[in-house]
């Protein structure tokens, strides 16, 4: 009985326990998202702040399933500093769609997505740690997709 008591409660541990990232997959932050956002996987984003450099390109994909249907999707990327300041972070592609490797514009409802990320680290942004903001919005101008990420540039 003793014996199991204690597999009993080192499964209960056990399923509490973080999730073993076998690969670059990060925690996910969602801050309003019209999906069901399944796995983000940065390139290179062992823990946090993700580490980016300068003069790179950081690359990645996330894997998603609509809950809306939109007939665009355009990236819109901001980086918070300290004291919540959302800064512009230019680069992102503007037409997400493009950047579908699964599923396509116009987006249904139920639809899994996956969508390759990708945007320069500029040698002319400053070498600090930032939240990042990245957003997907729909065809209303609302969040198809919402995620922060802490990040430091290097």
């Amino acid at each position: 009985m003793k014996t199991f008591i204690l597999i009993a409660a080192l499964a209960g541990l056990a399923s509490c326990a973080p999730k073993v990232n076998l690969k670059d997959e990060v925690p996910i932050q969602d801050c309003g998202s019209k999906v069901e956002i399944m796995s983000i996987d940065f390139d290179g984003c062992t823990g946090f702040p993700c580490i980016v450099h300068q003069g790179t390109t950081a690359t990645g994909k996330l894997t998603m399933k609509a809950n809306a249907a939109t007939e665009t999707l355009t990236c819109k990327i901001v980086g918070i500093i300290l004291g919540g300041i959302e800064l512009p972070f230019n680069g992102c592609p503007v037409n997400a769609c493009d950047y579908l490797s699964t599923g396509d514009c116009a987006v249904e409802e139920g639809e899994l997505l996956v969508y390759d990320m990708s945007i320069p680290i500029l040698d002319v942004y400053p070498k600090l740690e930032i939240t990042g903001k990245w957003m997907l919005k729909d065809d209303q101008g609302e969040d198809f997709l919402c995620f922060t990420i802490p990040m430091k540039i290097e």
